[in-house]
């Protein structure tokens, strides 16, 4: 229990790996010992691996009187990365101040395979907490295969002021629903937020899946940014502002109303833009199909007369109503063999889905699928695998609740949407 910090410093070619006991369920508690304690798991150093074990916080306070980022008497602590080169893999993390920090005093790094839910706190001026909030100066941060739900803020939360650095990210194949949820007005907020008032630049946005909020890539009263590569996702809403180059392609955005906001400070800055191949989806649109704000003011606009404008909808494709069609994502775990993603978006509600699950098993293993949602929880499957497609039910999933918190109400997403993990190993838990 409490905070601690570690200076654990390997190489490149041999890091040091600090890792849960296999088949136990470990857990740091970052609840305070005392009051200087601020519960930080404070990662210092560099090259190290830190994997397989939870990191939460049993504090039953979640409301604080104090306005700002920083009241007294909420301290529930959060990972807390200044290393260089630190990789946080297949971590459970869950009911912090905020997920990770992830700074920019260490170079590169990634956070891979973690679910992460359930964190921040409600203040008096607004909901406060991320699932990741990072910042970068050199090399690449790699923020891929996060399974990010139910935070009281924002999911992946790429921000900073004009002091900070946002330069060199990869957001590859995560899994965001429902971040918002939590906070006291219920607001949905971005799954995927780039951008604050230093230019974010060498960014990539590629095949992660948004569900009950967007991808937005510039921030409100940010600064002109340089350059996005944004593909293959999935999300209700996508809105770019004040970047010199954004490529948009492959990507799929369902949404009542308004697929796609472009925002400029002034004018629209189109030069460098080149978005092809994308499908939009509106289910409702009595605000508009698409919108364009410049100098403050916003004009909403049908397809067409948003294509003739931008000359942004190459190859499209624009749809007034809900897909149709059953998409099952699977990601195996790059990190753990036997272990995969799912995600599930199923427009049909169907009562059960079939998974092809031939590149994350091999035959004869022994294997389960938890809910995302409750990760410690019952299987929903566990069985030997044979080769054959493996029925999923898609059955609503109560999770445990959020600390300090026993009746609030958490989103059904079921069946339309559900995330699972596929484990190895035997038993029905």
């Amino acid at each position: 229990r409490g905070g601690f910090t570690t200076q654990l410093t390997g190489t490149a070619d041999k890091p040091i790996t600090v890792r849960g006991a296999p088949g136990e369920r470990v857990t740091i508690d970052t609840r305070p010992r005392d009051e200087r304690d601020h519960g930080l798991f404070a990662i210092q150093g560099s090259d190290v691996v830190f994997r397989d074990f939870e990191v939460m916080c049993s504090d039953p306070l979640r409301e604080t009187k104090i306005t700002g980022s920083w009241p007294g008497d909420i301290r529930r602590g959060s990972i807390h990365v200044r290393g260089s080169r630190v990789s946080l893999v297949n971590l459970v993390v869950h009911d912090l101040e905020s997920g990770f920090g992830f700074w920019s005093e260490g170079e590169g790094g990634e956070i891979s395979g973690c679910l992460i839910y359930n964190n921040g706190w409600q203040g008096p001026d607004r909901a406060h907490g991320h699932a990741i909030y990072a910042q970068n100066a050199k090399g690449t941060k790699k923020l891929k295969d996060n399974i990010i739900f139910h935070q009281f803020g924002y999911g992946i939360h790429i921000y900073g002021s004009e002091k900070a650095s946002l330069k060199g990210f990869e957001i590859v194949g995560n899994i965001c629903f429902e971040n918002g949820a939590l906070s006291k007005n219920g607001d949905r907020a971005p799954g995927i937020m780039v951008g604050g008032a230093s230019p974010a630049e060498r960014i990539v946005v590629r095949d992660n899946v948004v569900f009950g909020s967007g991808i937005r890539l510039g921030y409100p009263w940010g600064t002109m940014s340089e350059d996005v590569l944004c593909t293959g996702n999935y999300c209700e809403v996508l809105v770019v502002r004040d970047f010199r180059k954004a490529i948009v392609n492959h990507n799929t955005i369902v949404a009542p109303s308004t697929a796609v906001i472009l925002e400029g400070e002034g004018k629209l800055q189109l030069s460098g833009y080149q978005w092809s191949e994308n499908h939009f989806y509106i289910t409702d649109g009595r605000w508009g199909d698409f919108a364009i704000i410049e100098n403050g003011k916003s004009r909403g606009l049908t397809f067409d007369e948003w294509r003739m404008e931008t000359h942004l909808a190459a190859k499209s494709h624009f749809t007034k109503g809900f897909p149709d069609k059953l998409r099952v994502i699977i990601r195996p775990n790059p990190h753990q063999p036997g272990r995969a993603n799912i995600v599930v978006l199923n427009p049909g509600e169907l009562a059960e889905v079939e998974l092809d699950l031939a590149d994350v098993l091999k035959p004869m293993q022994q294997f389960r699928i938890v809910s995302a949602k409750d990760f410690y929880g019952p299987s929903l499957v566990a069985g030997t695998y044979d080769g054959q497609l493996v029925r999923l039910p898609m059955k609503a999933v109560t999770p445990p609740p959020p600390v300090g918190m026993p009746n609030v109400k958490l989103p059904v997403t079921e069946q339309q949407f559900a995330a699972f993990v596929v484990v190895p190993g035997s038993g029905s838990k």
